[in-house]
Parts: structure tokens; sequence; C-alpha cells
């Protein structure tokens, strides 16, 4: 019986870092508010939604700013 080691399924298709995090931005009152982007922990690229982030998100955006 051959033995595979476990493979992650939940990672970063662009990156493979297998962690995220919602972003927190203020909202119209100034109050510090969680969104519904998600953030790579490895890549810093935002995600619409968990299976984009998965995917290596073909609508991703890389998060720092243009010049």
């Amino acid at each position: 019986m051959p033995t595979n080691p476990p493979a992650t399924v939940n990672h970063c298709g662009y990156c493979g870092a297998s962690s995220y995090h919602r972003v927190v931005a203020r909202d119209e009152t100034g109050a510090m508010r969680y969104t519904e982007t998600l953030q790579c922990t490895g890549c810093n690229r935002a995600f619409t939604d968990l299976q984009d982030w998965r995917r290596g998100g073909q609508a991703a955006q890389s998060t720092t700013a243009a010049p």
C-alpha cells in the first residue's frame, strides 16, 4: 500500500502560502472594521473569496500602491 504525504489543499494558488487574513479598514464613520476582502500572508495579494485564494485568483490584485 503506497503512502503519500498529505497534500495541503488550503493554500494560496499563487504563492503557496497556507494562511490569509481578512483586511481591516476604516468605515465611513472612521471606525476600524473587517472588510469582505481577504489578503494572503505570503504574497499580500487581495482576494474576493476563499475559492479565489485557493485558485490563485485570476482576478487577484496586488495590494502594493502604484507609483
